[in-house]
């Protein structure tokens, strides 16, 4: 039976000649991959040279095949040339990408201008001015640093940074948004712009806020008229299991997490920004244009090869009356733990002990936990545990977190709450009391 389908197929496609679209090996309108943050020659875990051709590997070798793939800054760890070697060579490998996808990349801001070490030979190709900062990429790339392009009759704009610190863009960048915006809205009604930028608009989707620097102003009052817009962006590393990754307010605002490891937040859990296995988790997204105008988004865990549910649906007509990720959602909803659950005390010693308790559950994730001890009603000692939602399948299904120096012949017992992403808390849980006794 098989021998007998692949005979049919390749009668199909070599003699009859039909289209492969008709097959459904390609799609008839946009579709799309984003990626970011590939960092290459970082070295963390299995290191950038193991996990960029993985994740694309996995990202690209579902169906229908993608159009293309945007690759939204910091392509390199420090922007010298040997680093750009390693890219494009994966880039170029058509054991990561499949034949017929085309490979947008972008220059980013902090990582791929590090290095000042290129030559001068480089004019720049497409007329814009080149810094020094931008020559490796240009070299190494080939293509211009902004581009203005149609996919099926979509229109997609690339941005690269231009500028220095504080602000990652310049104004030959504004400039370049302002007026193909412009004209994607006039040659394009009705219809979704892409944008892709490494840096996101402040105070959008996770990841972008200002206090934390991750997030430039200099595109918000540009995007700001164009509700149609469609705006991917990197940078903070921020996993896009959370479901503050997407955002809807003026325009749409997507993370799309990182290729190489992941972070969180500053000051938000006691272990830092980089939480347990965060160099386990790289991320993408697979982008479809639907047949009723809506734009559908897939999360992708290409580490382990896991789509991540629910797909996100940005809504026609693209006008901003149907924006549904905005910051109203999920006030109300807080996390849950199963009924009769306690945490358990093992482990106890003359001064410590180790709190053992089991994930809560939510309509989105649960993003961290609140585990306290307590003399009587006093909170005597406290530590904020990631929950770990960015290992998908792999996450725990229990958490550990240890005490030290805590006081001996006090009553005390252990209380956990859990914690959503927008700060919704559980009814706390709480364990039988326990003594430390000194020896």
């Amino acid at each position: 039976m098989k021998k007998r389908l692949t005979i049919i197929l390749f009668v199909l496609f070599t003699v009859l000649q039909i289209p492969a679209i008709l097959l459904g090996q390609v799609s008839e309108l946009p579709r799309f991959a984003v990626i970011s943050d590939t960092h290459f020659e970082n070295r963390r875990g299995e290191g950038a040279k193991v996990k960029v051709p993985k994740a694309l590997k996995n990202l690209l070798n579902h169906k229908p095949t993608v159009d293309a793939i945007f690759v939204i800054g910091d392509l390199t760890d420090h922007g010298n040339q040997n680093e750009y070697d390693q890219m494009v060579a994966v880039f170029n490998d058509k054991n990561s990408i499949p034949e017929n996808v085309d490979v947008y990349l972008m220059m980013g801001f902090n990582h791929d201008k590090s290095s000042p070490s290129a030559t001068d030979e480089v004019k720049n190709i497409l007329g814009y001015s080149a810094t020094n900062a931008q020559k490796n990429f240009l070299e190494k790339v080939k293509k211009p640093l902004h581009q203005y392009i149609e996919i099926k009759g979509y229109p997609f704009i690339t941005l690269s940074e231009g500028g220095s610190r504080p602000s990652p863009y310049n104004n030959e960048v504004k400039k370049f948004l302002e007026e193909k915006l412009a004209d994607a809205a006039q040659k394009y009604p009705d219809k979704p712009i892409f944008v892709f930028t490494h840096v996101p608009s402040v105070n959008t989707c996770y990841g972008s806020w200002k206090h934390e620097g991750w997030g430039t102003e200099v595109f918000t009052p540009i995007l700001n008229r164009y509700p149609q817009a469609v705006v991917f962006s990197g940078h903070s590393h921020f996993p896009i299991g959370d479901p503050r990754s997407i955002h809807q307010e003026k325009f749409t605002s997507v993370n799309d997490g990182s290729t190489t490891y992941s972070e969180v937040e500053p000051n938000i859990l006691d272990i830092g920004i980089h939480p347990e296995n965060c160099d386990k988790v790289t991320e993408g997204l697979i982008v479809n244009v639907q047949k009723n105008g809506n734009v559908e988004i897939e999360r992708w865990d290409t580490y382990r090869n896991e789509e991540i549910l629910p797909c996100w649906v940005i809504d026609a007509p693209h006008d901003g009356s149907k924006f549904r990720y905005t910051n109203a959602r999920n006030k109300l909803l807080a996390p849950i733990f199963a009924e009769g659950i306690q945490p358990d005390v093992n482990n106890i010693t003359d001064n410590s002990c180790t709190i053992i308790f089991p994930q809560a559950t939510d309509d989105d994730v649960v993003h961290r936990y609140l585990v306290e001890i307590l003399d009587g009603d006093k909170v005597i000692s406290s530590f904020r545990k990631f929950s770990q939602f960015y290992l998908n399948s792999e996450m725990p299904k229990e958490l550990r977190v240890t005490f030290n120096n805590l006081p001996y012949n006090k009553t005390l017992s252990a209380r956990v709450t859990a914690i959503d992403s927008y700060n919704n808390s559980s009814k706390p849980i709480q364990s039988k009391t326990f003594h430390i006794d000194k020896n």
